[in-house]
């Protein structure tokens, strides 16, 4: 069985993600997320195998919370 990688759009992806088109071109133009652009200044298209690794990256293990202790002034 053939599986077709799904293409977004930079609106779809940048919706997916939860960021701003600026935010989502600056990731792009870092290295961070993967595109296709078949010709320079044509469409861009994001894959769903681009954004899980962009995230898989992106996530980072939670740290255990710490109490702030309020400290007195004294006057």
């Amino acid at each position: 069985e053939e599986k077709f990688m799904t293409l977004l759009t930079r609106k779809e992806a940048a919706a997916r993600l939860g960021v701003s088109l600026p935010t989502l071109d600056l990731e792009r133009s870092t290295g961070r997320l993967a595109y296709i652009q078949r010709k320079p200044g044509s469409k861009v298209w994001i894959t769903d195998e681009a954004i899980a690794e962009y995230l898989a990256r992106s996530t980072h293990q939670a740290r255990p919370e710490f109490k702030t202790v309020k400290r007195r002034r004294w006057a």
